[in-house]
């Protein structure tokens, strides 16, 4: 092969693996600036001694899919982690259902300090998708009916 082909392939690899770079590299920033999931604070409340603050959250991933509200707790202060690529909170979730947090009628309240208890007024079993009972040192009661 003569050397200017043997250049022009050199050249042509070098430059299909650098497209390849850029349309990786493009790819990762557009899915943190625009994640197809985001998760949007609906109210919040911080327990007695400002120890911890639970938030309430609405999650809906595309215009034909449901609403999920989902309940987390941190400590106060502390930003929520959200994920790079899907703009989620997965950290300290306690509670999730599948339906939006004003049909459902979410409402938190704290008791104590330790002492967490979420109604959901308008929920049915068959919506609570997770329901922990405890979260490091809080304690965490349900009001949600039973039909």
């Amino acid at each position: 092969m003569d050397p200017f082909a043997r250049k022009m392939w050199r050249f042509s690899f070098i430059f299909a693996f650098g497209m390849l770079v850029a349309f990786i590299a493009m790819s990762v920033v557009y899915f943190h600036a625009r994640p197809r999931c985001s998760d949007t604070v609906v109210s919040s409340a911080t327990s007695p001694g400002q120890k911890w603050a639970a938030t309430i959250m609405e999650r809906r991933c595309g215009e034909e899919s449901s609403f999920f509200t989902h309940v987390n707790l941190t400590p106060t202060g502390q930003p929520e982690q959200r994920g790079y690529f899907f703009g989620t909170v997965r950290e300290g979730e306690i509670f999730r259902i599948e339906d939006d947090a004003q049909t459902a009628g979410v409402v938190l309240e704290w008791k104590s300090a330790n002492q967490l208890t979420i109604r959901c007024a308008h929920c049915t079993r068959a919506m609570v998708r997770q329901n922990d009972v405890r979260w490091e040192t809080v304690a965490i009661t349900y009001e949600i009916p039973k039909s």
